[in-house]
């Protein structure tokens, strides 16, 4: 069916009785048509034209960066507290990955080979990136934060190379054979790689995947026409425009925003929250078009008061930030927003970027919220027993759903509009909260004889919901388990901050002078823990005289048969 580009690309995209745009739907039922029209209009843009070909083969290489060489601006800007602004033009990085994609085709990287990227958001990440498009690499991109985090996840991806800086050597212990060398001097050579439609360009560990530590396929299909579609109606993004988003999740967010900024030949500019505590005037020194609003960075310009945003194109938060509905209307008022285009999205880049998005309006805040332009999708029954929704409440699929991760997300219908109703389980802002993880990372402290995570009641909304650490410490005279615990939370959090990562610390810590139960095979009961915590069961029994006893008698037991588990009760006392 044919598309009029001129609706489709109108600034915002709202119809005046408030529901959503025909043409959206049928992209929806057409999603093959609406990549090829949204395709055409990019190439005739001017400048050199693309190689890909929706449905029939992907230049990342070409698209991303050597399209724009001749652009005055830079493909990526970033602050430094140092140096300051640092910028990479799309001709020096053409340059430097292929002198790189050279030095790494001499050390084995081929077509189809894992690599991956060990890199903070940066221009070593950039550079590398493109380098192993060129080479035809299957990518994975993994921030530098805890050996644990990363060990975990180098081995669930079995990748043949990793890049890293050398300073990042001690977090991938074990694995250093596999690092490539990079001295930036090799003389570029050869042509970029083209992806086939259903090759793997990426692996990719996405926070919103049950479990996390698994790597999701990511096809060079999915990742092109998803940079697209984001890049010319998420984002709405033209030649030398610029992107922001100071804050948003890493693993969740990326390469897709990146992805969205280089084929459209924009800039993306990266900022931490942290850096505009000191210094709220970086924001607006390259003025964004797209300016995406995470909690941290909300929470750091209405702690400076920021000062205006209206210079801004039009900004963009998450779903997972709908609570709050205050904080966000009073920031709204302070930056003077209230007349710049604002719109509602769930990015994964494990998906290919945007799925779930609502059109950009002006005016009050609102929580209604669409599947993405071009993604053919369904709402499938609450319990994934595989069959449509009944009703009009149902988990969020996109077709099509064979090797692909089961749907999370609930969308609710109301005549031509959706809302967002939250996720099928439990999550904080969203993201799975990797407990298994949190629970190795403490497995060889000396006071920790089992632990396990629980979430508790919130009286926010349930993507909030908060996780506590249940940490049983065996038994112990009271008066020193007092004096202890709260050495023993700081060095809790001292090891799950160097091991996993800030981001996994638990919302609370509880410390029990008691032995947990476990199951036959040794492990501990988590069921019989949470169950326990959530009724007041282990703070009773932690005071408990009698209960200190039955303690003290198991641990001792424990320590002479050191049997496979030290209790295969499953009920409580």
């Amino acid at each position: 069916m044919p598309f009029d580009l001129r609706e489709i690309l109108r600034p915002t995209d709202a119809t005046s009785d408030g529901g959503l745009p025909t043409w959206l739907r049928e992209s929806w039922s057409d999603s093959e048509g609406f990549i090829a029209a949204l395709a055409t209009h990019h190439a005739g843009r001017g400048g050199p034209a693309p190689k890909s070909r929706p449905g029939q083969h992907h230049d990342f290489f070409h698209d991303l960066v050597v399209r724009h060489a001749d652009s005055t601006a830079p493909a990526f800007r970033a602050w430094d507290a140092t140096r300051g602004w640092q910028a990479l033009g799309y001709r020096e990085l053409a340059d430097r990955a292929s002198r790189r994609a050279t030095e790494w085709a001499a050390q084995g990287v081929k077509p189809g080979a894992k690599v991956a990227l060990v890199h903070p958001l940066g221009q070593e990440l950039l550079v590398s990136l493109m380098a192993s498009l060129k080479l035809g690499a299957c990518i994975s991109v993994l921030p530098p934060t805890g050996p644990l985090f990363l060990s975990r996840r180098l081995s669930k991806l079995e990748p043949q190379h990793i890049s890293a800086e050398a300073h990042q050597s001690p977090l991938i212990k074990g694995f250093e054979p596999l690092l490539l060398r990079s001295r930036g001097d090799a003389a570029p050579s050869f042509a970029s790689h083209t992806y086939r439609p259903a090759d793997t360009v990426a692996l990719l560990f996405s926070p919103r995947v049950d479990p996390p530590d698994s790597p999701v396929p990511l096809s060079a299909e999915r990742a092109w026409t998803g940079a697209l579609c984001d890049g010319l109606l998420a984002y709405g993004l033209a030649s030398g425009d610029v992107l922001a988003a100071p804050g948003l999740h890493f693993l969740q967010h990326q390469p897709a925003l990146l992805f969205a900024s280089l084929l459209r030949g924009a800039t993306f500019v990266h900022l931490e929250p942290a850096d505009l505590e000191r210094a709220p005037g970086l924001l607006l020194e390259h003025p964004p078009r797209a300016l995406g609003v995470s909690p941290a960075l909300r929470e750091v310009l209405t702690r400076v008061r920021g000062g205006s945003l209206k210079s801004v194109g039009h900004w963009f938060r998450s779903v997972d930030a709908l609570h709050d509905w205050e904080a966000w209307r009073e920031w709204v008022r302070q930056s003077e927003l209230t007349k710049v285009p604002h719109a509602l999205v769930l990015i994964d880049a494990s998906e290919g970027g945007v799925v779930l998005a609502s059109p950009r309006r002006v005016g009050e805040l609102n929580a209604a919220i669409a599947p993405a332009p071009g993604r053919a999708w369904t709402l499938k029954d609450l319990n994934l027993s595989g069959q449509e929704a009944a009703g009009d409440v149902g988990v969020f699929t996109q077709l099509p759903d064979k090797d692909r991760p089961p749907g999370h997300v609930i969308l609710t219908r109301q005549r031509e509009q959706f809302l967002y109703a939250g996720t099928r389980d439990v999550r904080r802002d969203g993201r799975i909260y990797p407990a298994a993880e949190v629970v190795d990372a403490l497995a060889d402290l000396p006071f920790c004889q089992g632990a396990c995570v629980s979430t508790a009641a919130s009286g926010g909304s349930a993507q909030h919901t908060p996780h506590v650490l249940l940490v049983f410490t065996g038994a112990e005279d009271a008066e020193r388990f007092t004096q202890e615990a709260g050495n023993r939370r700081l060095e809790i959090r001292r090891r799950l901050e160097l091991r996993l990562g800030a981001e996994h610390l638990p919302d609370r810590i509880e410390l029990f002078p008691l032995l947990p139960h476990r199951t036959k095979d040794g492990q501990v009961n988590e069921a019989w823990c949470r169950s326990q915590y959530l009724t007041g069961a282990l703070h009773q029994k932690s005071s408990d005289p009698v209960f200190q006893a039955l303690t003290a008698l198991r641990g001792r037991a424990r320590e002479s048969v050191r049997g496979p588990g030290d209790d295969e009760r499953s009920g409580s006392r």
